[in-house]
């Protein structure tokens, strides 16, 4: 098919609707997407007559006009519609007979046909309207018709079939009739619905409608401005800005039992099985991303006067619904609340979306994500009427759509023969498998609404008991026994009396056998009885790293004790604070051999203990939410429980070597200390001028021919980027934060056998492992499944599983969980909870452990991370609590307030950052050095900002995720500085004109000031014509303020474009 188009011929411009505008916007922007082509393909049986074909293809874009305008930019840059003085189609005609590389069998049209839907049109040069005509063989064919959606829709695609048909009729029976005359004209032409939109927003009803619209989105019940949050689905695959139309999509239908059921209900409730249909989807998603508050988008056919009925065009307007599941909603209720908004919406009349968007609060584009909403619903009534054409058997072909406009949308259709669901999905984030899932549960929670109305819209059943059962079960690790009477002490001294002269030890130029090293315990345990060292006593540790600091906790365990870590570096005022709270018998804090003196050679025999498995074996101390510190309690079955895991995981004996880089104070240090010791292998524990330096620690890996090595992301990207020593066959544990893909993929590149494992100090350091065999294409690597005698449970708020894939808390029982927290009754009795699903539920001595992680199961079974749904951070693979930060520089003269929050630097390079109300003179250097006497090294804030207020969220408290995009360091009154350069004077003139205000600064966002696509678009003209050069609008959109345009300008930086073009695509979905 080619066009002939007027070079100067006459045509007739009008402007395009607010619709139109966007995509027209969108396809500049990526001129190659053709996520907006329509495409329908016929096969046709029996006789063809091409020429009436023809004709009738022509009548159609003599009746309908905008199949014969293109769609250019004015001169200052507007878009604009184009109206050419005829039609000049050409049917194009192609036989398949495998010269094209296209065969003549299904498979062969089929590739052919996805071939022409993927072709782009050049809105402005051509009308977006083409036809192809397939020969196939003698008595048949298929036509495949093509448009741009800015000059279509559902509705007009179905006008443009019954016109086509209705063409071919007439220039069969009237051959050579003028095609101008074959179709009669029509009453309107969409330039005149465009006229009417433009005059309505004029008027009062159309900007008191919008008003309303805008309240019931963003206003909450405290009658103030919220923007709306971004919906959260967790994603197969990270979001990344780069996200394309790539998509698919996953059929499913409703039985008949359900669908009847649905309308029934929908009858009995006062609505539409529409609003029922939409209230289930809204539940799914609310419970797959855990959240209560989000936005849903509803396209409505937006034809309004009835002159518009027969007219083809792009009409659909978009609602939007905010869901606000508030605790204890019932579906029925939920139903009412959106059945109210489809009233209102219904009463006010169709509003432009995209002015509708002006009046709300600028939302988060992040990573390319659409604002307001990201997903959609559309119910629709099947329009394909019976085709029938003289001489012919018409017959529609299904075309699979290989893209996705939004990250997910929910289309269901009504026709004779049932309703059919289908979720299109974005391929670049989601697997086909999860999509099915929640197919699955959407069937399941219809039938739920329908038949429970009245429960809870986050318990109201949205799978099968048996796939319940199935989860349950799939959350417990292996069953392994334990020996040595669930003491860690038994297990080593099993271990000296079968190789007493192996070697134990290593630590700089000190070495130990197992012999010896038992004998030292041994005396250090007999000393200690002495002096009242018995169960459940604690001996507070404050040694160097070396071999005495392995001895002295053998030997507290011996003597029946419990240990308590106390790090020498630590502050002596955060020491002094938890000994307090601990009250140890009694602290090591010097060289053994001057503690023991001439202790007798008989000592040296293992001390006789009690075998209680439930006594304590170690309390750990860490960041606490009450600004005090914490201290775990840990018995000796959970670490005896935990040894016996690990051997499993990590299998050791003799002539294995760990290497040992974490401080006693952080609780992985006893998978360090202790495991080598029970399997028979070597601790080569690292000096602590090593630590910290990459290139000492791989010259202990080579001159110890270590094999294992456990180590935080922190401490591994040290010694990677320290270093390009290799590792082959090295086993290598990451853990104590989340581990990205790229700090993964290097050490898998360096040749080490990774391990991701996962576990809080209150269940015995790991709970899930995750052999990291190759990666996938998330952000960060899953923390895995249940290591042995541990169960993992993903719960919701009522504490019932969530199906995999959704999104929920991890709750952990088993062998490995603490007595809870020392001399804090209340905090233990919050976070250790009865096990419900122990058989008998509740059993004596079962629990749980409440994480506070947000996590979900993949399509895998593996476990993925998702965050907290508190304000805990892990900095370097330590827990750190905010509170304790935030109690700490409050206790500072000059401060009245702190906040303190995470930023991200650098790739996974996760720091503190502190705001503070002071209303006298501070610095950062005081502040810091405050902070220095209360708290360890790793929750001292990197950077500090002093404010005159903080920032209040719509609930009245302090807002987070403000304060995070506050610039730290910097003076806040900076962000309102004139131009400091002739360019950006220059710039911010344009600026004022194009946003038509002028009280703004230099660092302000356009889009925050009101700019969108548009303006952009405009600017980008005015750009061009006063320093005479031209600036992509992707370059633009990235430098969003005055002072990064400018500097743009000024350096005329390269961009990469094409990588920016998803990102692009994203942005404007919606606007």
């Amino acid at each position: 098919m080619t066009f002939e188009l007027p070079q100067n011929g006459p045509f007739a411009r009008s402007p395009l609707s607010f619709a139109q505008e966007r995509l027209w916007i969108l396809h500049r922007l990526a001129p190659q997407d053709t996520s907006y082509n329509l495409t329908r393909a016929f096969r046709l049986r029996g006789t063809l007559d091409k020429a009436a074909l023809q004709a009738a293809l022509t009548a159609l874009a003599w009746r309908h006009e905008l199949l014969r305008s293109r769609f250019p930019a004015t001169e200052n840059g507007t878009p604009c519609q184009e109206v050419l003085d005829r039609p000049v189609l050409h049917l194009q005609c192609e036989r398949l007979d495998g010269g094209q590389g296209f065969d003549d069998n299904e498979a062969g049209i089929a590739r052919r046909i996805d071939a022409e839907a993927a072709r782009p049109f050049d809105l402005a040069a051509e009308p977006p309207y083409r036809a192809l005509l397939l020969d196939i063989a003698q008595d048949e064919a298929v036509l495949v018709l093509s448009m741009h959606h800015i000059v279509s829709d559902g509705a007009s695609n179905a006008i443009l079939v019954r016109d086509l048909l209705d063409a071919y009729r007439t220039a069969v029976a009237a051959p050579g009739r003028d095609a101008a005359e074959v179709l009669p004209p029509a009453v309107a032409q969409y330039a005149d619905y465009v006229k009417a939109q433009r005059d309505a927003l004029g008027s009062g009803r159309v900007s008191q409608a919008l008003d309303r619209a805008a309240d019931r989105l963003d206003k909450n019940a405290a009658d103030a401005r919220t923007v709306i949050p971004v919906l959260e689905i967790p994603v197969d695959r990270p979001r990344d800005g780069q996200r394309t139309s790539a998509g698919d999509r996953v059929n499913f239908p409703l039985s008949a039992e359900l669908a009847e059921g649905v309308k029934i209900f929908a009858r009995s409730e006062g609505c539409t099985p529409f609003i029922v249909l939409l209230a289930a989807w809204a539940i799914l998603l609310g419970r797959w991303s855990g959240q209560d508050d989000f936005a849903i988008g509803v396209p409505n056919a937006g034809r309004g006067d009835e002159d518009f009925e027969d007219v083809v065009g792009f009409f659909v307007e978009t609602e939007v619904y905010r869901l606000r599941l508030r605790t204890g909603m019932t579906g029925r209720e939920l139903i009412q609340a959106l059945r109210a908004d489809a009233r209102a919406m219904l009463d006010d009349g169709p509003v432009p979306f995209e002015r509708l968007l002006e009046r709300l609060p600028a939302a988060d584009r992040s990573n390319g994500r659409t604002p307001v909403f990201q997903t959609m619903v559309n119910v629709q009534m099947d329009a394909n009427a019976a085709l029938s054409l003289p001489g012919l058997a018409v017959e529609l072909v299904s075309i699979p759509e290989h893209t996705a406009k939004f990250e997910l949308s929910l289309d269901v259709t009504y026709s004779a023969s049932g309703v059919r669901c289908s979720i299109e999905y974005a391929t670049d984030l989601f697997d086909r498998t999860t999509i099915e899932a929640m197919g699955a549960q959407f069937r399941v929670l219809l039938a739920s609404i329908t038949a429970e109305a009245g429960r809870a819209w986050d318990v109201l059943p949205m799978w099968e008991a048996a796939d319940r059962h199935v989860a349950l079960v799939g959350g417990a690790g292996p069953e392994v026994s334990v020996d040595g009477s669930h003491d860690m002490i038994a297990m080593f001294e099993g271990m000296v009396a079968r190789q007493p002269d192996a070697l134990a030890a290593v630590c700089g130029d000190e070495s130990i056998s197992y012999a010896a090293l038992n004998a030292r315990a041994n005396r250090l345990a007999h000393a200690l009885r002495k002096v009242g060292v018995a169960a459940e006593r604690l001996v507070g540790v404050a040694l160097p790293r070396g071999l005495d600091m392995i001895a002295a906790l053998l030997a507290i365990g011996k003597a029946g004790g419990a240990y308590l870590p106390l790090d020498p570096a630590q502050p002596e005022a955060r020491t002094a604070l938890i000994r307090s709270h601990a009250k140890p018998l009694l602290t090591i804090d010097s060289p053994l051999d001057r503690l023991l003196g001439d202790a007798a050679e008989g000592e040296e025999e293992n001390p006789a203990r009690p075998a209680d498995k439930r006594q304590l074996a170690y309390v750990l101390y860490t960041s606490g939410s009450t600004g005090v510190p914490k201290g775990v309690a840990i018995e000796r079955h959970a670490l005896a429980n935990f040894l016996a895991a690990m051997r499993q995981l990590v299998p050791m004996g003799p002539g294995d070597r760990l290497l040992a880089v974490t401080t006693l104070g952080f609780d992985i240090a006893g998978l360090e200390l202790f495991l080598p010791l029970v399997c028979g292998g070597t601790v080569v524990v690292a000096p602590q001028d090593a630590v910290g330096d990459p290139l000492a620690l791989a010259d202990l890996i080579r001159r110890h021919d270590i094999n294992v090595m456990q180590a935080t992301p922190a401490s591994w990207r040290l010694l990677l980027d320290g270093t390009e020593a290799r590792w082959p066959g090295m086993r290598g544990l990451c853990g104590g934060e989340a581990l990205g893909a790229s700090l993964a993929a290097r050490m898998l590149e360096r040749g080490i056998d990774l391990t991701n494992v996962y576990g809080p100090t209150e269940t015995t350091i790991w709970s899930s492992a995750f052999q990291v065999d190759q990666l996938g294409e998330g952000a960060t690597v899953p923390i895995g499944q249940a290591v042995a005698n541990t169960r993992l449970y993903i719960l919701d708020g009522h504490m019932e599983p969530v199906p995999p894939g959704a999104v929920g808390e991890l709750w952990i029982g088993g062998e490995g969980l603490a007595r809870g927290y020392a001399g804090a009754p209340a905090l233990t009795a919050a976070a250790f909870l009865p096990d419900p699903f122990a058989n008998p539920a509740g059993a004596a001595g079962t629990r749980l452990y409440r994480t506070g992680d947000r996590v979900r199961r993949r399509s895998d079974s593996a476990i993925e991370f998702l965050g907290r749904r508190d304000h805990q951070l892990k900095i370097r693979g330590f827990r750190v609590e905010p509170a304790e930060i935030e109690a700490v520089l409050e206790r500072h003269p000059a401060v009245s307030q702190a906040v303190v929050v995470p930023r991200k630097e650098a790739e996974e390079d996760m720091t503190l950052a502190a705001y503070v109300l002071s209303a006298a003179e501070t610095d950062s250097t005081a502040l810091r050095s405050h902070a220095a006497s209360y708290l360890p090294c790793y929750m001292i804030p990197a950077r500090w900002t002093v404010l005159d207020s903080l920032p209040l969220n719509a609930s009245g408290k302090i807002d987070r995720a403000a304060l995070s995009a506050i610039p730290p360091d910097k003076a806040l009154a900076a962000k309102q500085a004139g131009p400091a350069s002739e360019t950006e004077a220059r710039l911010l003139a344009l600026w004022h004109d194009v946003l038509d205000r002028t009280s703004f600064g230099m660092t302000d966002n356009f889009f925050a000031l009101g700019g969108h696509s548009l303006r952009l678009a405009r600017l980008q003209t005015r750009i061009r014509k006063e320093f005479g050069h031209e600036l992509p609008l992707q370059m633009l959109f990235r430098a969003p303020t005055v002072r990064d345009m400018a500097a743009l300008i000024d350096e005329r930086a390269p961009v990469d474009a094409a990588g920016d073009l998803a990102f692009m695509r994203n942005l404007l979905e919606t606007l």
